[in-house]
């Protein structure tokens, strides 16, 4: 696989992002290692840089997995005895590493977010410690389970973190605010025995849409699935058949990881308030000044196309029958195939903003029809055929008409182009 433009560029970027850029943020925190390791986070007057050091341990970890990939990229040069199978294997190998990394920077990125909208230190001691309260009851229920008994000090824990619980709400912690649990509310008993329940993935994402920086949403993704990747990504799927492996894949994982490395980094400098002067300053300043993300953004709420326009949906030239907007505002399309449909019983189906291109408006469809009707370079077989139409198909042949002027303008561009190529 032919390695792309600008990636060893694209990798240097990210390394000084993940490793230097996460240093020297790591440094500004005031935290020696030794402290980290020996203080719960949750005893620290403010535990969040604490909480942001552990935060930043993660995005070095993927900078070292970055350097890493690159450079078994760099050694897989194909030779004879690389059987396809081996290729696929070596390859899936390395993309079941960068979905792990990734999944768990977009489970960090989306708690930061979560966290500006309490970026109290109450609240991250609140957080840490109902954590601390479910390892501890998981471990009580574990012992029972598996051999009989409980132990009589993790219980003790158990009631020391209820004391401090307890006592943040009576002194002024909003419970209201708890947007790490399914249902924040006050300290209930049932979590001595069943642990308190943290809210899903899919709500902590759905609360980050109206808060997030344009730059989040952009590397997150546009929905639950895109942030958080298809199962089979990190499961075992004996129905998977690889039917879309796609070797080059793996460069565009290394791309992901990175960009959620670099998103990481400007939410913790947002959150600490800090922005430490050399590579941070110079992040930071890329990260105010690109306008592309919230254009990118933007352009899933904006309708690209009319009732009766023509776009490209998946590969297949379609009208558009209806424009919709979802509860978060994204733009969605009802459109019909002008072209024979994917799957012949089907001939009209959804599509996102964001999958489709406009093809023509509208009024360009009468000037398409006409074009093939009457334009003598086109076979006399052709234009009979879209001359001779009954009045309730006009519609129909319309949008073949653009469907086919369409297809042959683009195999005279890619003629052109192959053309410069072999010139050059």
């Amino acid at each position: 696989m032919a390695e792309p433009k600008d990636f060893r560029i694209g990798c240097e970027f990210y390394l000084s992002v993940a490793l230097k850029a996460a240093n020297d943020l790591r440094a500004a925190l005031r935290i020696d290692e030794e402290s980290f390791r020996r203080i719960g986070p949750a005893l620290w007057q403010d535990p969040r840089p604490a909480f942001i050091y552990r935060v930043l341990d993660e995005v070095q970890k993927a900078g070292v997995s970055v350097k890493d990939w690159s450079e078994k990229l760099s050694e897989n040069e194909r030779k004879p005895e690389h059987t396809d199978h081996l290729i696929r294997l070596v390859t899936q190998w390395q993309q079941d590493e960068q979905s792990f990394r990734a999944r768990k920077l977009s489970e960090i990125l989306i708690e930061l977010i979560c966290f500006s909208q309490t970026n109290e230190a109450e609240y991250y001691r609140d957080y840490l410690r109902l954590k601390e309260l479910d390892t501890a009851v998981r471990s009580l229920r574990d012992q029972q389970e598996f051999f009989g008994f409980s132990r009589r000090n993790t219980a003790y824990h158990v009631d020391w973190l209820e004391r401090d619980i307890r006592s943040a709400e009576k002194n002024g912690l909003d419970v209201s605010k708890r947007w790490y649990l399914k249902q924040p509310t006050s300290f209930q008993n049932k979590w001595k025995t069943s642990g308190p329940q943290f809210s899903s993935f899919r709500q902590r994402y759905i609360r980050i849409l109206d808060i997030a920086l344009p730059n989040e949403l952009a590397i997150i993704g546009k929905s639950y699935v895109h942030a958080y990747n298809m199962s089979s990504d990190v499961h075992f799927t004996p129905q998977d058949i690889s039917s879309d492996f796609n070797p080059d894949d793996v460069y565009i994982g290394i791309d992901r990881v990175g960009l959620l490395c670099y998103a990481t980094v400007i939410r913790c400098q947002h959150l600490l308030g800090i922005v430490p002067e050399g590579i941070n300053t110079t992040i930071r300043k890329m990260h105010d000044e690109n306008t592309e993300p919230a254009r990118l953004i933007a352009g899933l709420k904006q309708e690209v196309a009319d009732v009766g326009d023509f776009v490209w949906a998946h590969g297949d030239i379609c009208r558009v029958s209806e424009v919709r907007k979802s509860k978060y505002g994204y733009t969605n399309y009802l459109v019909k195939y002008v072209e024979k449909p994917p799957i012949p019983e089907i001939t009209k189906d959804y599509f996102a903003g964001g999958e489709i291109r406009l093809v023509a408006k509208k009024s360009y469809g009468e000037e398409a029809l006409r074009q093939l009707q009457t334009n003598s370079t086109f076979e006399e077989t052709t234009r009979a055929y879209f001359s001779n139409m009954s009045a309730e198909k006009r519609d129909d042949v319309i949008g073949q008409a653009v469907a086919k002027l369409w297809r042959l303008q683009q195999k005279i561009v890619a003629e052109a182009r192959a053309k410069e190529s072999d010139e050059s």
